[in-house]
């Protein structure tokens, strides 16, 4: 993946940003393996439609950084209900540990990003200072804010229309609790590997919006 961002966001932290002292990652970016971005997506479970009230808990999140060269570092977790303070508490820990990066969502500033905050507030974890702690491109925004029309903006729409092909396909946020329960029932990672794509997408949506406007001037 060719990482166009540095020319267009140039307040990129270096790599010796501060990490949290005796995590697993501690020193991975200290060796330039891994970028400054990080694209994020979390997955509830909502057999009742779309959470409003922010009442479903959060059952899978993926965190994906591309390498400085050519590669990615995928990190997915995928739980019960029940687990949900631990993976919260895993979330919070990992996204500690790569402050001052850039943070890529697709509409995580309406949905993602406020979704864990309040869930993390149930279970006593502050998660705003956290998210503060980061650069966030939203890659939905991105789209408005450059006037670029379209006829639907969800994530697949918009992937569609870049040409950004997919694997997981038979996955939607709608339908995605109903392959959440193969997970829960047979060990199914058809979900999982949807979230990992959706994380995927913000990072490539994002450089197609960039190369889309350079290409236009």
């Amino acid at each position: 993946m060719t990482l166009e961002y540095k020319r267009f966001f140039p307040r990129i932290v270096e790599d010796t940003s501060p990490m949290t002292p005796n995590f697993p990652f501690e020193g991975t970016r200290n060796s330039e393996l891994l970028s400054s971005f990080i694209a994020f997506d979390i997955e509830t479970f909502s057999p009742h439609g779309f959470p409003s009230n922010m009442e479903d808990p959060i059952v899978n999140f993926s965190l994906v950084i591309p390498l400085v060269k050519k590669g990615i570092l995928s990190l997915s977790v995928i739980g019960e209900p029940c687990l949900e303070h631990q993976m919260l508490n895993l979330l919070h820990q990992v996204l500690r540990s790569f402050k001052g990066s850039y943070l890529f969502t697709y509409n995580g500033a309406k949905f993602d990003v406020e979704y864990v905050v309040q869930r993390g507030k149930i279970h006593g974890l502050e998660f705003r200072t956290v998210f503060d702690s980061f650069w966030h491109v939203d890659a939905y925004r991105l789209l408005k804010w450059w006037n670029i029309r379209l006829s639907e903006y969800n994530q697949k729409a918009v992937e569609r229309f870049f040409g950004i092909p997919r694997v997981i396909t038979g996955v939607s946020g709608r339908s995605y609790h109903l392959f959440y329960r193969d997970f829960l029932k047979g060990g199914s990672l058809e979900p999982m590997f949807y979230n990992i794509e959706d994380s995927f997408g913000c990072l490539r949506i994002a450089n197609a919006v960039l190369k889309l406007l350079r290409n236009s001037r």
